[in-house]
């Protein structure tokens, strides 16, 4: 019993260390949490007076194939404005992209077309059917808290690598374990930082 007591008492210093929007969105996945950690945050919810909205939990992570993959890129180029969230620079979109990557939602990062007129910025794209889910999940602090990691991760002179296949600039980065993992989106090739042969 005193194990179980200081046990609650470490998740309640816990939880009233966390600001009010990571506790709301802890508890849209309460059920993850044991019994004991559920009690806990019950409480700190209460002593704050918060109100958590139920959100539907995607039952399943939607994995996309190939042929999702290339109909998402070639809607990103003429996507309706609601589809379409802008940045100023790669670092605001790679952070936005691993956000909505970590929830379950696939997008597109288009940077500016040298050969058109293109005056918007980099541009992260998500299919309609995302879109709301994605407005939702940017204008979270998660966000946020990605585009720092991105930016403490990245020197201020980076520049985004090109392709070692094509030599294209469109290249986004998709994974950062156990190394960066690189996609470019005007061949479709795949590859890890510290991989120097185009085959990787």
């Amino acid at each position: 019993m005193i194990g179980d007591a200081a046990q609650y008492q470490e998740l309640m210093t816990l939880y009233a260390s966390y600001g009010d929007d990571e506790l709301v969105a802890l508890a849209r996945g309460m059920s993850d949490l044991t019994e004991m950690a559920q009690e806990a945050l019950r409480g700190e919810i209460s002593r704050r007076g918060l109100k958590v909205s139920a959100t539907p939990e995607r039952s399943e992570a939607r994995v996309l194939s190939e042929d999702d993959l290339a109909d998402l890129r070639a809607f990103a180029a003429l996507a309706p404005a609601e589809c379409v969230f802008e940045y100023e620079d790669g670092h605001g979109a790679s952070a936005a992209s691993l956000a909505l990557r970590e929830a379950g939602i696939e997008s597109v990062v288009l940077q500016q077309d040298g050969s058109r007129m293109d005056v918007r910025g980099i541009r992260v794209v998500v299919a309609p059917e995302d879109a709301e889910e994605a407005a939702r999940v940017l204008s979270q602090p998660l966000a946020e808290r990605f585009r720092r990691e991105v930016e403490e991760a990245v020197p201020e002179e980076f520049a985004l690598p090109q392709c070692p296949k094509c030599g294209g600039n469109e290249t986004l980065l998709e994974a950062v374990e156990p190394a960066n993992q690189w996609h470019c989106d005007d061949c479709g090739h795949d590859w890890l930082e510290e991989d120097l042969s185009p085959e990787g």
